[in-house]
């Protein structure tokens, strides 16, 4: 049997020292280059986040707001009044010029003289109700040669342009109003018809002498009674009569004129907001992509008209206007716009329906009665349940056949505006009271209603229409949201609400140069069964207001899942404010039933997206060309430019995040733990072949060599040796 060779080491000169140079160097340095790479992959991460946060912040800054609720209002007469933005809607009129303010413009200081608070809440019975606030500062009295209160409370009526004979008078009490002593009246709407006896309408008038002169407050509670005292009792409550501020008003035959005319102007066209969202300080980072990616695809909508109205081929109501704001998002790129019905129509049937309940309200029962006559109702439907035969009448004067009501010389503008930009108000109110087209603007699209269910008094029992919309204009290449199912929506979940204020500072309806899509969030309340149909409504706690009817709702992932439409006053008896969202699929069915198909490939809405998604993450760089594109193919779209000036001056900045090279970092940390592991063997193995030489020498088998020398030696040590 051959015998195995013994192990040898080779031995060389650097043998005789513990380590080399070299390898420690190699392994260090190959240390520090992971080192090196760590700190960078760190670097990078902690600029990732700074400048996604800096990102979200500009988004924050750009898409959102917050507005007080409760306005106050001062006129230099000497009174002042709060109102809460929630629930109502509120336009004066000035003294000394004549002219009628609404909205924001009622922050400033002026000689208001007449002053009316409306509700903007669904509420059948407290809608047609109405404050009005009268300051004569034309009736001067002596001091102590007062007349009686009772004597000159006719002057009530006159002030809210309400028929004084038609009403007769219920009770009476004195009663303390912003300091000051007032006569209080009930007054309760005489019967003509044996129909409209079975429901009722009831005014309450203040009539006071404050600095020696008459002021009076009526408080038109339309039809449901009481419940509209507990919808203004703060109002009452907030009053405050003080010093004038000025010492007289001297109007001009102008002024005089203009008042005038903006007394019936006050009865017609409120620019009356059913909805819109007062938005609250956001915080969730899902509600601020969310306005960002969907925020320009949210438009805001006028409906401004003028007609005459014929029943049965005479005419009924001559020169009748009115006019309202809201919001719409496009759901096609080419051109369809969902929002809701009260939004977008002006239906005749609609118009002398709600102006015949109007009209009743204020003690002229002519319009309601006439159209009793012709409708199909009888004494022996009504029953004995007063809120069932507001709906037993409402139902029967829409039994009406459209085709016995038609409209002329009529003029009527719906607008898209897609910019911040939007239409001149009072342009546009004069140019339908003209009865001529509002002319066209770049910015400014004429839209058409091409389908829609709505009824205009609706849920005095029930809701029996959806009250959804779908409208068009003309165009392509349109953002678009991304329609969702109310099925994802649960109880407690985040919802996100975008569109345009119509009470807040930049409304657009008094200096007609800019107002921005405004967005609020809540949590979802409940889901529940609209009265009087299988619709479902979505309860939230996310505040609806004026402006808003027709914005988008969203859930955090960002499909949209109902319209904003309704906010409601509990039970009518104003303990608490309840917001209602429309099941998107009303839309949805609406759409299918009247042939009409969805185009959700955007061009815009991808680049778009795209864009944001690079902006979020600081990649500067690349967003500015998705934001390049999307300039290209829609340049209405109302933040492109902020988005580039932003990008721009970032990435100046020095800020651009690049792409992480991911394969050269993984082929670099690959390299560099072979050559820590190339390192660490030679260094290891040295230490072998050290420790080797260090026990030949000491059995006198080795000597130190000269560099360059070698020779071969047993493997085993002196520890392996007997």
């Amino acid at each position: 049997m051959t015998k195995k060779s013994p192990k040898t080491v080779t031995l060389k000169h650097h043998h005789a020292r513990p380590y080399r140079k070299r390898h420690l160097g190699l392994l260090v340095v190959s240390a520090l280059s992971v080192g090196v790479l760590l700190v960078t992959v760190i670097q990078y991460r902690f600029q990732i986040a700074a400048s996604i946060i800096s990102s979200a912040n500009f988004i924050s800054d750009t898409f959102s707001g917050h507005r007080s609720y409760d306005t106050k209002i001062r006129s230099t007469l000497g009174f002042e009044a709060t109102y809460d933005q929630k629930k109502f809607y509120a336009s004066a009129i000035d003294q000394t010029t004549g002219g009628l303010f609404y909205g924001a413009d009622l922050s400033e200081n002026r000689a208001y003289g007449v002053l009316r608070i409306a509700p903007g809440l669904i509420d059948s019975y407290t809608a047609q109700s109405a404050l009005t606030l009268t300051y004569h500062s034309d009736i001067t009295y002596t001091v102590g040669k007062y007349p009686s209160l009772e004597s000159i409370q006719s002057m009530a009526f006159t002030d809210a342009l309400l028929t004084q004979s038609s009403f007769e008078k219920k009770a009476s009490s004195s009663e303390m109003v912003g300091g000051q002593t007032f006569l209080r009246t009930v007054w309760s709407l005489k019967q003509s018809n044996s129909l409209t006896a079975h429901i009722k309408s009831e005014t309450v008038t203040y009539t006071g002498i404050v600095n020696n002169q008459l002021v009076t407050i009526v408080i038109n509670r339309g039809i449901g009674g009481e419940a509209a005292d507990n919808l203004y009792g703060p109002i009452i409550t907030s009053l405050y009569f003080g010093k004038p501020s000025q010492a007289s008003v001297v109007r001009s035959p102008e002024a005089v004129a203009s008042m005038v005319s903006n007394r019936t102007l006050l009865d017609t066209i409120l620019f009356r907001d059913i909805a819109s969202a007062t938005s609250t300080v956001l915080s969730a980072p899902d509600s601020e992509k969310v306005a960002a990616l969907y925020g320009p695809a949210v438009t805001k909508l006028y409906n401004v008209y003028c007609m005459d109205i014929k029943v049965d081929s005479k005419l009924y109501l001559s020169d009748i206007c009115d006019g309202w704001t809201g919001s719409g998002f496009f759901v096609s790129q080419d051109g369809y716009i969902a929002t809701n019905g009260h939004v977008a129509t002006a239906n005749p049937k609609d118009i002398i329906i709600k102006q015949a309940f109007a009209s009743y309200s204020k003690g002229d029962s002519r319009y309601i009665n006439y159209l009793l006559d012709i409708s199909d109702l009888q004494d022996s439907d009504m029953t004995s349940d007063e809120t069932k035969n507001l709906g037993i009448l409402v139902d029967g004067l829409y039994r009406i056949s459209d085709s016995r009501i038609s409209a002329s010389h009529s003029a009527s503008s719906l607008l898209v505006g897609l910019t911040d930009k939007q239409p001149d108000t009072n342009s546009l109110v004069e140019s339908a009271k003209a009865r001529r087209a509002y002319p066209d603007q770049d910015t400014i699209k004429r839209a058409q209603i091409v389908a829609s269910d709505y009824r205009a008094v609706d849920g005095a029992d029930g809701y029996r229409a959806s009250d959804v919309a779908i409208i068009k204009i003309e165009g392509s290449n349109y953002p678009v949201t991304k329609l969702g199912s109310i099925n994802d929506v649960k109880q407690g979940a985040d919802l996100i609400i975008l569109g345009y204020p119509g009470n807040a500072s930049d409304n657009g309806l008094v200096d007609a140069t800019a107002s921005k899509v405004t967005l609020t969030t809540g949590k979802v309340s409940a889901i529940k069964n609209a009265a009087g149909s299988s619709h479902r409504l979505i309860e939230t706690d996310t505040t609806i207001g004026h402006g808003n009817s027709g914005g988008p709702a969203f859930i955090d992932n960002g499909d949209v899942v109902g319209v904003a439409t309704y906010t409601a006053d509990g039970s009518g008896t104003g303990d608490g404010v309840y917001n209602y969202i429309r099941d998107i699929k009303d839309l949805v069915t609406l759409a299918d039933n009247s042939g009409i198909k969805f185009d959700t490939n955007s061009v815009t809405q991808a680049q778009w997206q795209k864009g944001i998604d690079y902006f979020y993450s600081a990649h500067y760089s690349k967003a500015l060309v998705s934001f390049n594109k999307v300039k290209e193919t829609y340049p209405y779209n109302s933040r492109v430019d902020e988005f580039i000036a932003a990008s721009t001056t970032r990435i100046k900045n020095g800020e651009d995040v690049q792409d992480f090279p991911v394969i050269a970092v993984a082929i670099a940390s690959a390299v560099m733990l072979v050559v820590v592991g190339v390192a660490t063997v030679l260094i290891v193995r040295h230490r072998r072949h050290h420790s080797v030489y260090k026990d030949q020498v000491s059995l006198g088998n080795a000597v130190p060599t000269r560099s360059g020398e070698s020779y071969n030696v047993p493997a085993k040590n002196k520890s392996d040796s007997k």
